[in-house]
């Protein structure tokens, strides 16, 4: 009886590639480098500061590079997992990291280019790695080689972290980075999802720009405009899951209102108006436009296991199938509407001689959002009350009516004015000197 044949069933290096690399974006491949260096930055525990520590990003259209002092990678991390497509069961890494995964840095790299070098000290060992791509398609072994390799040894601090260089980029990679907007747009990216290790002072540098740590604020005014603050637990497993929800209200720009949703402290959403955090929900709550561009509101995902976290593998987005997620968005959604509510009424006070709600936003401070979120009480839904001024006649308030353009236009003339503003202006001074002044 003849043997039978196999069925074959492994993939090729080309599928894996390009199935890897498939839907994500350069400013994205680049946040995935930088989260390695954050995680190496956390290696000594999450919520510490990182004075000293700096990651730095260069590119043209013909490189990438990304070298950090951050500690650097040891030497069996680099031997099983660096270059492995997740991680093997017998690694347990250190606890509160943003890599879920483990495939960011695969796919950042293999989505820039053909020529990679990965080289890295730690305290007490040093290794390098060159690949070639091409080279390496063209192999039957899917394992890489190390160039350098060096154990139990001595390297200065000041010699420690990892740099990682990207040559031969793919065309669309290379007109990327040419692209004069390009550089602008990275940094305001990372400016907003790194923001925990910004204001932990981590340094990031693109090109020669440093980021800035801007905290994210809320208005706050005691009694009169405080936010909303929730906490919740989800246990069931041996790493618990926090999560901490602020919502409130900031300064009017519809650009930057929304969700904004954390994970063991990198901002995967930013400014969410979608479906997704609960706008648009029918019956509760509305679809966002200009008049609630003050909205704010933020969520802290915290676990020292990342998988439990609900986000996707890019960290670009949530898994909003989970059932820990669908319970934190139905808090986002009651958190939201008192805001709604009170920027509905805001809005109304428009026309009002007395605006006591205006005045107690005008009179509120802008707080950093993670002070706000530890000092007040826990679990109230976002408080407004107006405050009573006194009563100002010389307030100026805006007027308005629509009459024909015809006669707006005989107006224009026989005022001998050349704007609409100034005939609402000159017609309602005439109303009054004819009709109250001249009486008295």
């Amino acid at each position: 009886m003849s043997k039978k044949p196999k069925v074959v069933g492994s993939p090729t290096k080309g599928l894996f590639l390009d199935a890897l690399t498939a839907e994500i974006d350069v400013t994205d491949a680049i946040s995935d480098l930088v989260d390695n260096s954050v995680d190496a930055a956390r290696r000594d525990g999450p919520g510490r500061d990182y004075d000293g520590l700096q990651v730095k990003i260069s590119f043209d259209k013909n490189h990438f590079q990304i070298h950090d002092n951050c500690g650097g990678i040891e030497l069996d991390t680099a031997e099983n997992v660096l270059f492995s497509l997740g991680r093997p069961p017998s690694y347990k890494p250190k606890p509160g990291l943003i890599g879920r995964f483990g495939i960011g840095m695969k796919r950042a790299l293999f989505m820039m280019g053909d020529e990679i070098a990965v080289e890295s000290a730690t305290r007490n060992s040093r290794f390098r790695i060159d690949i070639d791509l091409v080279e390496w398609k063209q192999r039957k072994s899917w394992d890489f080689q190390f160039t350098e390799y060096k154990r139990k040894i001595v390297v200065p601090a000041s010699r420690t972290g990892t740099r990682v260089t990207v040559k031969r980029l793919r065309t669309t990679v290379g007109n990327e980075f040419s692209l004069p907007t390009f550089t602008a747009n990275l940094i305001e990216t990372l400016q907003k999802k790194q923001k925990h290790a910004l204001q932990h002072h981590l340094s990031i540098f693109v090109g020669k720009t440093r980021l800035s740590a801007r905290p994210y604020k809320l208005m706050y005014l005691p009694e009169h405009i405080e936010p909303a603050v929730f906490t919740r637990e989800f246990n069931g497993s041996e790493t618990p899951m926090n999560v901490k929800l602020i919502a409130g209200i900031e300064e009017s720009k519809p650009s930057e209102a929304g969700w904004y949703v954390s994970c063991n402290g990198r901002f995967v959403l930013v400014a969410d108006q979608t479906p997704k955090t609960g706008w648009g929900e029918e019956g509760k709550i509305p679809k966002m436009h200009a008049q609630f561009a003050r909205f704010r509101g933020y969520v802290f995902f915290d676990c020292e296991d990342p998988i439990r976290l609900p986000w996707n593998s890019s960290k670009t987005g949530l898994n909003t199938d989970s059932d820990e997620y669908r319970e934190v968005k139905a808090l986002m959604i009651s958190a939201t509407r008192p805001v709604i509510d009170f920027l509905n009424k805001l809005d109304g006070e428009k026309d009002l001689d007395q605006r006591p709600l205006h005045k107690a936003v005008e009179q509120a401070d802008p707080r950093p959002v993670t002070s706000l979120v530890g000092s007040l009480k826990q679990n109230t839904s976002f408080i407004y009350k107006g405050l009573k001024g006194d009563f100002d006649p010389s307030q100026p308030i805006r007027i308005s009516y629509v009459k024909p353009l015809g006669d707006v236009q005989l107006a224009r003339e026989k005022l001998a004015v050349e704007s609409n503003r100034e005939v609402g202006s000159r017609t309602f001074e005439y109303y009054l000197n004819h009709e109250f002044r001249k009486r008295s």
